[in-house]
């Protein structure tokens, strides 16, 4: 293995883990918060949901999207482009489709996680209907 492909695979690596920190630290705050988590990096196809979850009392089915950056860098809730809000409400259209969530309603989450130096989170912003599908019809 030469040099280049050790340091890609680390960065990878180190990239993997520190989604895996954020998704983590987003559904330990969620959960404090209130929310059920019902599914961990949701698979539908080639589209993928971070978290999906549930309030209690409620008909929502809440579709989250996690973005972490280092602290100091630009706001990760600004890296959910058009391309990734289109992607979630195909994964959401897939999801009603299912018996369990028909008549569900959908909501749209992000959760920013700034990192430190060494990957942890060190701040977190949940933000409660981040976009509407109905801008996409």
């Amino acid at each position: 293995m030469n040099k280049r492909t050790t340091i890609t695979n680390e960065k990878s690596i180190a990239r993997i883990n520190t989604g895996k920190n954020a998704e983590a630290a987003a559904a330990d705050f969620l959960q404090a918060n209130g929310h059920t988590i019902i599914a961990r990096n949701l698979r539908l196809g080639h589209l993928e949901i971070d978290l999906l979850a549930t309030l209690p009392n409620t008909n929502l089915l809440i579709v989250i999207e996690v973005k972490a950056r280092r602290a100091g860098t630009h706001a990760p809730e600004l890296r959910v482009d058009w391309r990734k809000r289109r992607h979630l409400i195909m994964a959401a259209q897939m999801l009603l489709s299912r018996r369990m969530f028909r008549g569900k309603q959908i909501q749209f989450d992000v959760v920013a996680v700034e990192m430190d130096q060494l990957q942890k989170p060190q701040s977190l912003r949940h933000i409660p209907r981040a976009f509407d599908a109905n801008l996409f019809q």
